[in-house]
This record gives structure tokens, sequence and C-alpha cells, in this order.
């Protein structure tokens, strides 16, 4: 399990944790922990791949329900397809 450094006062599964008190967690991690380990970089990195997505896109919300959190591979249409406009391509 991913290991963190409390960086901000916070309310971890369950409990009230303080600056640099150590906790294991599986979930998403937020501003307010520090990775200590690779696989809570690693945690973070997919949070902010996710953090950068169209959270209202079909694809991110079945992504939610994923059991490994991963992202699927399919592309989310740009920001002009999504408002029905087409693009062009000149040449």
């Amino acid at each position: 399990m991913a290991r963190y450094r409390v960086i901000q006062n916070s309310f971890i599964n369950g409990h009230f944790l303080t600056v640099g008190e150590e906790v294991d967690y599986a979930g998403i991690p937020g501003f307010n922990l520090e990775p200590l380990d690779d696989e809570a970089r690693s945690a973070r990195e997919k949070a902010g791949q996710l953090a950068r997505r169209d959270v209202s896109s079909r694809a991110f919300q079945e992504d939610l329900t994923r059991p490994d959190g991963a992202p699927s591979q399919h592309d989310e249409p740009a920001a002009d397809e999504k408002a029905g406009k087409k693009t062009v391509a000149k040449g």
C-alpha cells in the first residue's frame, strides 16, 4: 500500500492526522499527502492525469468504476467536437 507524509492536518480513513505523520493510504491522494514510496508517487501521477480529463465525459465516468482506477484507452473528443463543431483540415 502507498505510504505518504501528511503535509496539512487531515481527516483520513476515520482518523485525524497532523502534519508530519505518515499514513498508508489506498485512495486517490490529495494535495495534503506527500508520496514517500514508488507506489505513492505512481498513485499521485495517476491522480494528476485524471485531474486533466473532462470529468463530464462518459469515458471518465466509466473509468470511475474500473477496479484498477486506470484510465480507459478511449480517446475523448476535443472540446470543438463536443460542442458539435466540425473541424476541417486545411491544406
